[in-house]
């Protein structure tokens, strides 16, 4: 992955490019120290003159009114919140034409920005100020009052609280409560930029000193970048949350979310003062000190499933092959490409207007259905369906581009990977209100499409903050898993569609986790290590969770690894430093799992009688035991030595023929 740069070939601004934001996915407005705002048509490659303001306007920051899928007034969509060197804040039209002007901070107003849900807006100040405004520029409060200069301040993601800049330090402070106020050192010069990510609720910083830094809420450091020649000038969080961009002199640098560098640029800009991503997270324009505005957009992301690649070489080009095979092709599409997903035998493409379901055994004869905005986020894929998260709201489709349902989420802009789960037939989301409370609808699975208002909807509390989740893939409706990661990274798993659900612990210090896409295995990753948890169900027997739990150590994980997925029990982790590595963790018992999803038990004691496993008799043992299969369960209990457990069974053996008997009579 990496950013393809371009420019115009003559600066269109006369002076020093200060700040850019993005009105939609093909227009960028730009405000210059040249005192005019200027806006960009990137189809047409056209650039007209706005407005030009007063001979003491010098603008600090740019932002645009936030569009939302439950926004109010249509026209509020164009409004611009400009800060200026004279202490001052405009609120301007997409005309140009400033409609208030309010007198904000003594000295230069450093930064102003519309909160999330669009209330309010804040500004932070030379004098050290941060002040929360309403909507139409009335004060409401100074909540911030320091010796320093404020040089960034940002929204929380639900608007509650503000994170801001003291000298080398970073304060949160909550509006709306007693809590206690978040301060720690965060740098060692002064802090420059900082941005909040609404997906993750992480927090990055970059300074003087030249590091960026991910931050969790609590201060705690997430990662570290390297040094950089230079201060750190501006940084921001791609919409979708899992990828952000640094600027500083003359350089560029895509990373993601746990900070590991895709792509270094060095451009002859001069210092990039102001980033904006579009809205569907795929282009970029920088405001720049040489009087450029310099834009971007992402290609050669890769994506792989079995034997599958596939790789986005334009805008508007996707390559895909078959390594076994080595046939391969390339798709056109009439539109930019947004969103790409690849697995369960289908590659789904998302562009600015339609979404195209192509089927790995014909690639040049996909489905199509047309998309409510240009603005997608994400796409999830299982077994029977798609979900496509767009700003306007979540639909999951089928894979012949039929509507199944639409499930009311609030919000669904701030949705990130981790906190959405798509299954076959249930779809699981955290309540960004609640981070507590898990969601899951049940989706329909026939033909019949049915409205949003009839999907049934399990409500799940968790006792913590819940930081990811993850369905399984396999079985019926009725035996739907769900694990999470709460932010103790204690991992749980519960039945979904139980009378009453009970959570059941399987370990502590998990740092990701993911299903199996063919059985219920479910493989966690910790520090040093790679666990897997072959019959989670087994979770309601102590005993039973760790003689069917399979673990191998690894060293040199780095920081902030990853898992990716597990494909016949082989386990693909992301090390720490971007490397890929494949371990061999639970071959035989995704096997032995597979032979009982498929109800072939002698095929199952064959294999436990072939490899002699202690954990792949114990997996035999309690599936076995769960699915009433008497006598294979007494010969696999008896192996793992569990006599208490073949006594009963034999007993249970002997007294029902016995009470069968006594009820015919």
């Amino acid at each position: 992955m990496k950013l393809k740069i371009s420019t115009f070939k003559e600066p269109k601004h006369t002076a020093v490019v200060t700040c850019v934001c993005w009105n939609n996915t093909e227009d960028v407005f730009s405000c210059s120290d040249d005192h005019k705002l200027l806006k960009w048509n990137l189809i047409n490659n056209e650039c007209m003159i706005v407005a030009t303001f007063a001979e003491d306007f010098f603008p600090t920051s740019m932002n645009l009114f936030p569009k939302t899928g439950q926004s109010g007034v249509k026209h509020q969509h164009d409004v611009i919140l400009i800060s200026t060197a004279d202490g001052k804040f405009h609120i301007v039209n997409h005309n140009g034409r400033i409609e208030k002007s309010v007198v904000a901070h003594q000295g230069a107003c450093l930064t102003a920005q519309w909160s999330p849900d669009g209330a309010g807006l804040l500004t932070g100040g030379e004098d050290g100020f941060v002040k929360i405004w309403s909507r139409n520029g009335l004060l409401r409060s100074s909540v911030v009052q320091s010796d320093v200069p404020c040089f960034n301040a940002k929204w929380s993601p639900d608007s509650g609280a503000i994170l801001y800049t003291k000298g080398n330090c970073l304060v949160i402070k909550h509006l709306n409560s007693n809590s206690k106020v978040k301060k720690w050192k965060a740098h060692e010069g002064l802090i420059l930029c900082v941005a909040w990510n609404p997906n993750y609720n992480l927090i990055i910083s970059g300074g003087e000193d030249g590091y960026a830094k991910i931050w969790d809420t609590f201060g705690q450091q997430v990662s570290i970048s390297v040094k950089h020649d230079q201060p750190l000038t501006s940084v921001t969080w791609s919409p979708t949350g899992n990828m952000f961009v640094l600027g500083s002199y003359n350089l560029i640098r895509l990373c993601d979310l746990n900070g590991r560098s895709y792509c270094l640029d060095r451009p002859s800009t001069g210092s990039i003062y102001s980033i904006a991503w579009s809205s569907d997270g795929t282009q970029l324009a920088a405001a720049c000190a040489n009087c450029h505005v310099l834009f971007a957009h992402i290609i050669e992301r890769e994506y792989t499933w079995r034997s599958y690649a596939c790789k986005q070489i334009t805008r508007k080009m996707i390559t895909i092959k078959n390594i076994i095979t080595d046939q391969s092709d390339q798709l056109d599409y009439p539109d930019r490409v947004i969103q790409i997903a690849l697995g369960f035998n289908h590659l789904v493409i998302a562009t600015v207007k339609q979404c195209f379901i192509h089927k790995l055994t014909s690639w040049n004869t996909p489905v199509t259905f047309d998309l409510k905005e240009g603005s997608i986020s994400m796409i999830l894929l299982a077994e029977r369906c798609i979900c496509v998260v767009e700003r306007a709201g979540v639909s999951v489709y089928s894979y012949m581009g039929r509507l199944l349902a639409s499930p009311r989420i609030p919000r669904p802009e701030t949705i990130g990977q981790a906190t959405i789960s798509l299954g076959p037939d249930t779809l699981a989301v955290i309540d960004h209100t609640d981070r507590k409370l898990i969601q899951v609808f049940d989706l329909p699975t026939g033909l019949i499409v049915r409205s949003s208002t009839d999907n049934t909807v399990t409500k799940l509390t968790h006792k913590m903050t819940v930081s990811c989740i993850a369905l399984s893939q396999t079985g019926p409706l009725n035996e739907r898993q769900l694990a999470l990661l709460d932010y103790n990274r204690d991992l749980y798993v519960v039945t979904v569609k139980e009378t009453k659900p009970k959570m059941f612990k399987l370990g502590p210090q998990v740092l990701g986790i993911t299903w199996s896409s063919e059985t219920e295995l479910l493989v966690g990753l910790r520090a040093n290590s790679v666990v897997a948890w072959c019959c989670p169900r087994a979770a309601t027997q102590p005993d039973w969770l760790t003689l069917t739990t399979v673990s191998k150590d690894i060293s040199d994980l780095g920081r902030n690894p990853s898992i990716m997925n597990i494909e016949d029990g082989v386990v693909c982790v992301r090390r720490g430093n971007g490397s890929l590595l494949r371990i061999s963790l639970a071959s035989f018992p995704e096997k032995l799992l597979k032979h009982i999803a498929a109800n072939m038990w002698d095929d199952a004691l064959q294999l436990c009688r072939t490899v002699e496993d202690e954990t792949l008799w114990a997996c035999l043992a309690v599936l076995a035991w769960q699915y009433n299969q008497l006598p294979v369960a007494e010969e696999a209990f008896a192996l793992i030595h569990q006599y208490h457990q073949v006594n009963y069974i034999q007993h249970l053996r002997n007294a029902i023929p016995e009470k069968l008997a006594t009820s015919q009579n």
